[in-house]
């Protein structure tokens, strides 16, 4: 019996037409696919802002990077270093769309450490209707689908699994990620990309776990997130803009992939997440480079610490952004006063601990102590990098309004004067209105900066940048 001819469940039409001798296989669904005809529907051109075509085929395939809003400046600085050309920034959609240069598109994958998603975009961008339904999803991805037929073909036949993963950005959740998968998987199959049927060589198999490539679909509604959370009662007037979808492809020997962390938290509640730690350690290096606390002697190393470590997430992905910065030589340290999470911390660092180099330039050290009370001599910190409990995993609101002001404290005491202090908090009020004033008022410390980011769906989470005046007074324990 010969199977029927896929028909997408909504009523799309039929399969692309290819030709015959192009297709990998002969069972009776393919053979029911129509020959190309002389005539074709132009399909419309997806364009970038600047106006160039962007077309993810080829020899110089387009990347898509997506970054924790608020810090798409770290996005860019990153692909700076290595001479990626930007081909679009979709800030709104915090998506960064760039090529990687020539020498850098063959051998070894390049690791980037500030993006939350990366992948290879096919055809191009895909704009939706404000609002947009799964009906939208479906009409629009037939469209880029069909528009690209011999680039997705040509690029799922190289691989026997294939699966879906739905990334949304939205501020409020008009469907569901499993939803919009079968009108994707609709999609591939319309145009002979995957296996239509036991049996169907045509394109790779359904495997949600053993997959050999992932069809990665970014769908954002451009509102802005950290404007919302910090106006919500003016946020119903952030809608009506138009939404965007970008279909790409992510593999193993992709050319460009997120950095990683051998971080393991055991039974340790942690919420440190590996993204946000790499981009507080390439702010923190940032600073380090331009200030004077690089112009130190070539045998004098720094002295970098992160009080309250956990299981040393900070700390390792700050060696991690030195080691590939070419940084100062610095001792890192991490302090916490639960045994567990220093063993674990511990353990973590002897993990990644695998270059001889890494050792010598960046050691790590692992000490047990109180945050009010650290174990570090007075003036003697050269950067401290901070993730305090922010009252909801790891001690209540009560305890965390109570000793923030005296973390801070210790902080001001073991930095040198001059030295740097990064801290990431979503108690905004606490931090500004409680714990720094005082300290100002003393010559303690002074806060220099404060950036508002998205941490993992905090939209109200801030970075903030302190410092240690040059003729800071003595603070004594």
């Amino acid at each position: 019996k010969v199977p029927k001819l896929y028909k997408p469940s909504r009523g799309l039409p039929p399969h692309q037409p290819e030709n015959p001798a192009d297709r990998p296989c002969s069972c009776g669904v393919c053979q029911q696919v129509p020959v190309p005809q002389a005539s074709s529907v132009d399909l419309p051109t997806t364009v970038a802002k600047n106006g160039d075509a962007i077309n993810g085929a080829g020899d110089s395939p387009v990347f898509v990077g997506i970054y924790p809003q608020g810090l798409g400046n770290l996005s860019i600085d990153e692909l700076g270093r290595i001479s990626a050309t930007v081909v679009s920034h979709l800030e709104e959609h915090v998506a960064l769309l760039f090529h990687l240069p020539p020498p850098l598109q063959h051998g070894d994958a390049v690791e980037l450490s500030t993006f939350e998603l990366l992948f290879e975009l096919v055809n191009g961008i895909c704009t939706l209707p404000p609002a947009a339904t799964v009906a939208d999803i479906a009409e629009a991805a037939e469209v880029q689908v069909r528009g690209a037929a011999d680039s997705w073909r040509r690029k799922m036949r190289q691989f026997g699994t294939w699966r879906i993963s739905v990334h949304r950005y939205h501020l409020v959740d008009h469907y569901k990620a499993p939803e919009v998968a079968p009108v994707i998987g609709d999609a591939m199959a319309a145009v002979g990309a995957i296996s239509l049927a036991e049996g169907c060589t045509a394109g790779p198999v359904v495997d949600l776990l053993g997959f050999d490539v992932e069809v990665v679909v970014y769908l954002s509604d451009g509102i802005d997130k950290l404007r919302a959370a910090a106006d919500t009662q003016g946020r119903a007037m952030l809608g009506g803009k138009d939404e965007l979808m970008l279909l790409g492809l992510r593999y193993n020997s992709l050319h460009c992939h997120p950095a990683k962390l051998t971080v393991e938290k055991g039974d340790i509640l942690s919420r440190a997440h590996n993204t946000i730690a790499f981009c507080v350690a390439q702010r923190a290096a940032d600073l380090l480079e331009r200030q004077a606390l690089t112009k130190q002697s070539a045998c004098e190393s720094l002295r970098i610490m992160d009080p309250m470590c956990g299981v040393g997430t900070y700390v390792l992905a700050m060696r991690w952004v030195l080691e590939r910065r070419s940084g100062a030589p610095a001792e890192l340290l991490g302090v916490d006063v639960e045994k567990e999470s220093v063993w674990q911390f511990w353990q973590n660092a002897q993990a990644t601990d695998n270059i001889s180099q890494s050792r010598a330039r960046w050691p790590v050290a692992a000490l047990r102590g109180s945050s009010t009370n650290l174990p570090v001599r007075s003036n003697s910190i050269d950067l401290i990098i901070v993730d305090p409990p922010w009252g909801q995993r790891h001690a209540s609101h009560t305890t965390v309004k109570q000793g923030f002001p005296k973390w801070a404290r210790e902080w001001a005491r073991v930095l040198k004067p001059g030295g740097l202090a990064l801290v990431v908090t979503i108690c905004k009020k606490v931090f500004e209105n409680q714990v720094m004033p005082p300290l100002q008022q003393k010559g303690l410390l002074e806060l220099e900066d404060a950036v508002q980011f998205n941490n993992k769906g905090y939209t109200v989470c801030r970075l903030y940048t302190v410092r240690k005046p040059i003729e800071a007074a003595e603070v004594s324990k």
